[in-house]
């Protein structure tokens, strides 16, 4: 395939719409395999006889293994190149998820869990920085959106498919079919990802001494991701076992229905560019946030229909943060790489110490501490966001474009 032009990718060039295929499969074969556990957890808790804590660290130990390894994964994907990185890490991701699955007790599952994460690492890893580098400037918040949409399908999906193949057969077969299924989409990435992908940056991106003014920005929007992921995946994984208790008392199946809710997200995540543009990013992380709060509150009526609602509330929410501050660590980074990978590792180290402290939350009092805790990590997030420009900030290490 011939290289994209300089000036980036738009939209109506075939490789643009490859490129939107490509991403989209990426992520909805990494975020399937990471959040499939979730409804499974109270499976897992019962068979292998572990506490929703304890059971709640086969998130967390993905989680944690994208964490370590993404900026590693990140210099690596400027020299091997982006793409390949994306699907040799996802190939990896693969052959774990099926030792997971097939693993005899909780501590070996756990490892592999760990492994699966730091080989999928490599898709948030070059994800963005080949958004970044590839696609038009004015278009990197509208196709990174995009992506994120296609992380929500995948988390989403993987949760659902999870819960209903448990149903009818195991949580263990469960787990096999979401490994199978990201297989494919691999394979799919593989193909449509447009060749050619830039390896570095492009020359209005190269790294300048002492130019690097978006830096305050830069790290609240670390904080912002690390702690609103914290808050998500707290929520996520506990209401799989408020569904199982009473007055619910729902199955696999059915309370995995919960998950989607993500569609909400994968909307919000799509339009978050636009909102970016029109209203700022200040304005739309604390927007996202203030959602994410009115959604927690909904959700502590004894209320089917008032949990779903507000889960979907909160999904809307949280995805519109993480959409605007993913693209923004990218762009406001000398190296995109470098941005995109530190915002990931923040990401990840908040989704591996929320799901233990919500996790420790419900075991101390049930929903009602999980709802406070969920709050406070919002409030706590609101404060960050308040700080950040009310536009965007300058590109760091970008020269402004004339005529």
């Amino acid at each position: 395939m011939p290289a994209p032009p300089p000036a980036g990718l738009l939209p109506g060039d075939p490789q643009y719409r490859r490129a939107l295929l490509a991403l989209g499969a990426t992520g909805t074969a990494a975020f399937a395999m990471v959040y499939v556990v979730q409804p499974l957890l109270p499976l897992v808790s019962a068979e292998l006889d572990v506490g929703a804590t304890s059971a709640s660290l086969l998130v967390s130990a993905s989680t944690l293994g994208i964490a370590v390894a993404v900026l590693p994964l990140a210099r690596l994907s400027e020299r091997t190149g982006r793409g390949r990185t994306m699907v040799l890490g996802l190939a990896g991701a693969v052959v774990a998820g099926v030792a997971a699955a097939l693993a005899p007790t909780f501590a070996l599952m756990l490892l592999a869990r760990a492994v699966q994460g730091a080989a999928m690492a490599a898709v948030p890893a070059a994800a963005l920085a080949w958004v970044t580098e590839n696609v038009a400037p004015g278009w990197v918040t509208r196709v990174a959106g995009l992506y994120i949409a296609g992380t929500t399908v995948g988390g989403m999906g993987g949760r659902v498919v999870g819960g209903v193949v448990a149903d009818l057969t195991t949580w263990r077969t469960a787990m096999l079919v979401v490994a199978l299924a990201a297989a494919a989409l691999t394979a799919a990435a593989a193909v449509l990802l447009p060749r050619g992908s830039a390896v570095g940056v492009r020359p209005d991106q190269a790294p300048r001494e002492g130019d690097d003014g978006a830096r305050p920005a830069r790290v609240r929007v670390y904080l912002l991701g690390g702690l609103g992921m914290a808050m998500f995946v707290g929520v996520y994984n506990v209401i799989a076992y408020r569904t199982h208790a009473p007055p619910f008392l729902l199955g696999t199946g059915v309370g995995s229905m919960f998950y989607l809710t993500y569609l909400a997200g994968t909307a919000t995540s799509s339009l978050a560019g636009r909102l970016e543009r029109r209203f700022g990013l200040r304005t739309t992380a604390l927007t996202g946030l203030a959602a994410c709060a009115a959604g927690v509150v909904l959700t502590v009526p004894d209320s089917v229909v008032l949990v779903w609602v507000g889960l979907a509330v909160v999904a809307a929410g949280f995805f519109m943060v993480h959409a605007v501050a993913s693209a923004a660590s990218a762009r406001l980074s000398p190296r995109p790489s470098d941005g995109s990978g530190t915002y990931t590792l923040a990401y990840y180290a908040g989704s591996s110490v929320g799901g233990v402290l919500l996790g420790q939350a419900w075991e101390v009092g049930a929903w009602g501490a999980t709802v406070v805790a969920a709050v406070t990590i919002i409030a706590v997030a609101g404060a960050v966001a308040a700080g950040l420009p009310r536009r965007r900030p300058r590109q760091a290490g970008h020269v402004p474009q004339r005529g």
